[in-house]
């Protein structure tokens, strides 16, 4: 379970940062410093990202505060970080497990007409302030053809656990989830939800990944979540185990002395008691609800087992998500207005991969009819339309990929009739059309791209550079001389 107010999800980890432990311009010296005249100045010469050298691992757990979260920290944590709600964090988590074909689309609303518009939708992942609903439909055990699995407590897991428990129930060629899910997949088909949940929040493999954008305030501030919450759950044992009557005679001094610590005490357990009921107050979930032949699964790590949602039948052209796009809206529209709702589909690389592959099967079988009629065919087209896309980008496509997108049996069979003219006429339409589809597919490598840039900077933790930054100010004089322009008295 996640809990940001701002309905996300999870956060980051810092990718290079200083690790000395000291707190740069915060030692208490009277003395003011003259301040930089701007940030860049302060960092010397290296002003670029890839300028500054990376920190060698501290060999210790935790490291301190003041620095951010390092490779041991990430290691050696047992917890799983909030992830913020952005949709190219998500595709990234799972390019990084193996999954390949995969796109992660943000939507505004269940709209089945505007589902029948993207690729293929293999999941629809709800972000919401979590409530229990539709509790009573639970199944009694897990079906063998649903893959379950329970979030264990205490864990931000729901994100990732959402999309994987859409993706491991997935059937389709085109998407493969690669060796990692394949071998956890087989490891657990025959464990119960529990059993499968523990292996999950023990999988360093993926939470490696899922804690890769772990910083070091998050990473703290969950420990004191967890912290607060054992000591609430504590105090209410031995309350409930207290059985004594409270004694009726007059208290000596050191009694009250003693009582008004205890009173401190309680004051005090009362406040993290508070800090922790508003924290789980505004505790946002993950959920995911997923196809299974034929019928719609809701997915909540928090339940005990699925929840079948509704049936439909593709046969008679039955969308999966029309059984349950009403009762999502009316969740949503019964609930708080901090709500995500996410589409898990086909990458809009794979149709295009596929029709590159299929194009190229086809136009090698008209350049090879047309070798046997013409020695000097190519003479007779424009130049643009001479050669396809260079056998180094049709490369990159593998053998399999390629038999998986054959010339069509009627397509085949017109090439082998026709004769030089068509088939010139047909050869520069495939080029034409090949020229267009890699473009296409060149945009979408470069969203792809811009989605790694975007969550490499996200793993950035300035957390402490502002820190010190701010020490600098203060120590300067500047914070207690500007404090009225930033809204303080």
């Amino acid at each position: 379970m996640d809990t940001q107010e701002d309905a996300s999800a999870g956060r980051a980890t810092p990718a290079k940062s200083p690790e000395d432990g000291e707190a740069r311009g915060m030692s208490p010296s009277p003395k003011k410093r003259s301040l930089p005249e701007s940030p860049e100045e302060s960092l010397g010469k290296k002003s670029k990202l890839e300028d500054v050298e990376s920190p060698e691992p501290s060999p210790r757990f935790p490291s301190p505060p003041n620095v951010p979260a390092t490779s041991v920290d990430k290691e050696t944590w047992q917890g799983y970080c909030e992830i913020e709600s952005d949709p190219a964090y998500f595709s990234v988590i799972l390019r990084e497990v193996g999954i390949q074909g995969i796109d992660v689309q943000e939507l505004y609303m269940v709209d089945p007409e505007q589902l029948c518009l993207l690729p293929p939708v293999y999941g629809l992942v709800l972000l919401f302030r979590h409530r229990e609903f539709d509790q009573h439909k639970q199944e009694g055990t897990c079906p063998d053809n649903v893959w379950f699995a329970n979030q264990m407590p205490g864990q931000n897991s729901c994100a990732t656990l959402a999309m994987i428990h859409t993706l491991l129930n997935v059937d389709d060629p085109d998407i493969d989830i690669g060796e990692h899910m394949h071998q956890f997949k087989d490891f657990t088909k025959d464990m119960t939800p529990v059993q499968r949940g523990h292996t999950f929040a023990s999988w360093k493999f993926v939470k490696g990944i899922h804690n890769s954008f772990a910083k070091k305030m998050d990473m703290l501030e969950n420990d004191k979540y967890i912290a607060a919450k054992a000591a609430k759950a504590e105090k209410n044992k031995a309350a409930g185990q207290k059985k004594t009557a409270e004694t009726k005679k007059t208290p000596s001094v050191q009694t009250k002395s003693r009582s008004r610590t205890a009173r401190r005490n309680s004051d005090d357990s009362d406040a993290s008691n508070d800090s922790v009921e508003a924290f789980e107050e505004n505790a946002h979930h993950y959920i995911t609800f997923v196809p299974v032949d034929g019928q719609v699964w809701k997915l909540d790590g928090m339940d005990k087992q699925p929840t079948l949602m509704g049936e439909y039948d593709e046969d008679q052209g039955e969308m999966w998500f029309d059984a349950v796009s009403g009762r999502i809206n009316t969740l949503i529209g019964a609930g708080d207005n901090d709500y995500g709702i996410f589409a898990i589909t086909q990458s809009p690389l794979v149709p295009l991969r596929n029709q590159l592959c299929e194009a190229d099967n086809t136009i090698k079988r008209v350049d090879g009819r047309l070798d046997t009629l013409s020695t000097d065919w190519k003479e007779f087209l424009d130049e643009e339309y001479r050669e396809p896309p260079s056998p180094s980008f049709m490369g990159s496509f593998s053998e399999e990929q390629r038999a998986a997108n054959p010339i069509p049996d009627s397509i085949k069979a017109a090439i082998d009739k026709d004769d030089v003219p068509e088939l010139l006429v047909r050869h520069s339409k495939l080029v034409s059309e090949m020229q267009g589809l890699v473009s296409d597919y060149m945009e979408q490598v470069q969203v792809v791209s811009e989605q790694d840039e975007r969550a490499e900077a996200r793993r950035w933790d300035y957390g402490p550079a502002i820190q010190a930054w701010v020490g600098m100010l203060a120590e300067n004089g500047f914070l207690e001389e500007n404090i009225g322009e930033f809204g303080g008295t």
